[in-house]
């Protein structure tokens, strides 16, 4: 049984531990790979895979666009560059939201979602992350578009996720 890959490119070590705990709560099984920062993510998923091609790529990158001593959409840029890993879905997943959405998409990103605060929203929005890239058909085309986690809606100004009922 191949399990898909999730890697995360964040240098928060809260944020991953929030994704590990989302996916081992909703019972989700993957490979699920960090990288801290630019540097090594070029180095594991551009350069190792120029060297041996015939790995599978990831199922989903999340990466977070504010990296240290870099800015994360120049390694999606990259990522997209790279015949091996331009289909790969890419969401820029920040801490917060700074109005980056168009400069994200502009640069590749298949979506934009600024982490929730809650534990609880956090852990849903993987869940629902992994069901739809990590078990989606394999053709980009067939994949269904985004939406907000099931009775929530995303707070464009605040960066956060409000319940349905508090509109």
């Amino acid at each position: 049984m191949n399990l898909p890959s999730i890697v995360m490119i964040d240098s928060s070590t809260e944020a991953t531990e929030m994704v590990r705990f989302a996916l081992w709560r909703n019972n989700l099984r993957c490979s699920f790979q960090v990288y801290p920062d630019a540097a090594t993510a070029r180095r594991c998923l551009l350069q190792q895979r120029r060297r041996s091609s015939d790995g599978p790529a990831p199922a989903l990158i999340l990466l977070e666009s504010d990296l240290d001593y870099t800015d994360g959409l120049d390694v999606l840029r990259e990522l997209r560059a790279n015949e091996h890993m331009a289909a790969v879905p890419v969401v820029v997943f920040p801490s917060y939201d700074m109005e980056g959405e168009q400069a994200a998409l502009a640069a590749g990103a298949t979506e934009y979602m600024p982490k929730p605060i809650d534990a609880e929203l956090y852990a849903r929005c993987i869940a629902e992350f992994y069901q739809r890239w990590c078990q989606s058909p394999a053709t980009p085309s067939a994949r269904p578009a985004w939406q907000a986690p099931s009775g929530m809606r995303h707070a464009r100004r605040r960066g956060d996720w409000m319940r349905s009922s508090e509109k």
